[in-house]
């Protein structure tokens, strides 16, 4: 008995191993994480003839989460997890929060010992990875941005958490911002239009501030917002910045988002992958486009609590993820979509005129492999999937994460 247990464990050794080097999809929900092969997201029909019986995902194994609602992060070609949420009395009460660490080769989760704790929960926040100087940077929405409390940033030379300046001209502090990234420039953008869009080099450690331009990406994204009670749009900030090849020497960066697009049925409620060129020196627009082919046949209707998560998989690769309620389903069942692509540039498409309003234009050319849609059953929060990233970490990757569901 003693011996096959241990032909066993080396048994189990080697396919983690082997698996380890193999690239995977790592899901986050409330409650779990999910980690998925990407080989085995096989391509599927297009035509799919019933939402009620779809497969299940076929994970190769998930893990309880040590606390309820865990942010990842990528520090040091690790995967960390932050803690979002928290009562207020307790919130009130700690000064720090604890980070844990998922160690893929051993299948758990475990509190990082590397790591100063955090300064606050990751509620309601904004944390992105910029690659360029292998920082991590959180902005906590809950804040004002001139309090000293609101911005910090894990510093990849001493490994703690410091208070990041904030931008110098934004004086009005009673309205939210975003946060995103660009190449490897990381901006704040507010929710009134005359606010400028304030641009920090994490490379020079500088801020620099850009008039409240008509066509930065901030007053794009609010010129596109349709509001309705039943029926309207919305545009939501990048989830991504992509480098692609053949515009690293250009000042323009490609970034992906989605789009939730309300219409009467049968057309809606959509979800669609909108792609944006943008200047990452001003934050200006120049061209968009939509990517309908990624989920083109397979993506079901969903409610408006579905969401998106983009994972870069490098060389232009990318995988989409589309998860959320079925709006039809007769078993209230949980869809999850892949969509695994490449993009290319189409440098025919990029004669571009710096003064021209941003523009609606097929600037880039999508290849998709694979795509697959599956069902989970509904378990409320436990499947409700948050964040998303890659493992083993690809060489300029990007994280970049809303803790809320909006």
């Amino acid at each position: 008995m003693a011996e096959l247990d241990v032909a066993e464990s080396k048994k189990r050794q080697t396919e983690q191993v082997e698996m380890a080097k193999e690239a995977c999809i790592c899901l986050v929900s409330y409650e779990k994480l999910f980690v998925i092969k990407l080989s085995n997201l096989k391509k599927q029909e297009v035509d799919v003839k019933d939402w009620n019986c779809l497969p299940p995902p076929p994970f190769d194994f998930d893990l309880e989460l040590p606390e309820r609602e865990l942010c990842p992060f990528e520090f040091d070609s690790k995967i960390y997890m932050a803690v979002c949420w928290a009562p207020g009395r307790l919130r009130r009460a700690r000064v720090s929060w604890p980070i844990y660490e998922f160690k893929f080769g051993e299948r758990r989760i475990e509190r990082a010992e590397s790591l100063d704790d955090a300064p606050l929960p990751f509620h309601d926040a904004f944390i992105t990875n910029t690659p360029g100087s292998g920082d991590v940077y959180f902005y906590n929405m809950e804040s004002r941005v001139k309090d000293s409390s609101s911005s910090y940033v894990l510093c990849s030379g001493s490994r703690v958490w410091k208070p990041l300046i904030a931008p110098p001209t934004v004086s009005d502090s009673y309205f939210r911002y975003s946060m995103f990234v660009l190449n490897n420039n990381l901006f704040f953008s507010s929710s009134r239009r005359d606010i400028c869009l304030a641009r920090f080099d994490p490379i020079k450690e500088n801020w620099t501030t850009k008039p409240a331009s008509v066509n930065n990406l901030s007053n794009f994204i609010k010129d596109r917002l349709i509001p309705g009670d039943n029926y309207g749009l919305i545009t939501y900030h990048p989830h991504i910045s992509v480098s692609l090849p053949g515009l690293g020497s250009s000042n323009y960066t490609v970034c992906l988002t989605n789009e939730y697009v309300g219409e009467p049925p049968p057309k809606g409620p959509l979800d669609k992958v909108f792609a944006i060129l943008v200047n990452h020196q001003n934050g200006r627009v120049a061209l968009y486009q939509y990517l309908d082919v990624c989920f083109e046949g397979i993506q079901p209707r969903m409610g408006e609590s579905a969401r998106f998560n983009f994972v870069d998989l490098g060389n232009g690769k990318l995988c989409a993820i589309l998860s959320g309620d079925l709006v039809y389903s007769k078993s209230n069942s949980h869809a999850l979509c892949f969509s695994v692509f490449t993009l290319s540039v189409d440098f025919a498409a990029l004669q571009l005129d710096s003064g021209a309003p941003p523009m609606e234009r097929d600037f880039l050319q999508v290849t998709v492999h694979r795509k697959s849609v599956f069902t989970m059953e509904d378990c409320g929060l436990t499947n409700c999937m948050r964040h998303a990233f890659v493992w083993p970490p690809t060489k300029g990757g990007r994280f970049q994460h809303r803790t809320t569901m909006s």
